[in-house]
């Protein structure tokens, strides 16, 4: 097994991470909100009517960490808390129209300061999106 190999591909992904996480946190505080805040946004956003219980899980922050987070969004308005039909004691999260011009703004900042990476071939990418699949499958293998 070659183990510099294995160290210099997991060192690779740390920089790449890094740097795509900089440049997140960047787009984000230039806007007045943090990259939490904003993965909460964007996360209700590709699902609408989440309860806390549901965002903190897919955020992957405790509840109560979320709690704190989602009443920032909703005094900032970029969110409401709503209860459910079928269940009263459940509040679900909707973003507002606020909230929603908030995450596509700071995204699509973010991912067009992204695009100098278009200059690799598409091929190369396509590859590496390949490997990289292939190492999570292997990675997520019951041993």
């Amino acid at each position: 097994m070659d183990e510099k190999l294995i160290r210099e591909v997991v060192l690779s992904f740390r920089s790449v991470q890094r740097k795509i996480h900089q440049y997140l946190q960047e787009e984000a505080a230039k806007r007045d909100i943090t990259t939490v805040q904003l993965f909460s946004l964007g996360t209700l956003k590709r699902e609408p009517h989440l309860t806390l219980g549901e965002l903190a899980e897919r955020v992957q922050v405790n509840k109560s960490t979320m709690s704190g987070i989602v009443d920032r969004l909703v005094k900032a308005n970029y969110l409401t808390r709503g209860r459910e039909e079928g269940n009263r004691r459940a509040l679900n999260l909707q973003l507002t129209a606020e909230g929603l011009a908030k995450v596509d703004e700071t995204y699509d900042l973010f991912f067009n300061r992204l695009e100098r990476v278009l200059e690799i071939e598409t091929e190369e990418l396509e590859a590496m999106l390949d490997t990289h699949k292939k190492m999570i499958a292997l990675l997520e293998r019951k041993e």
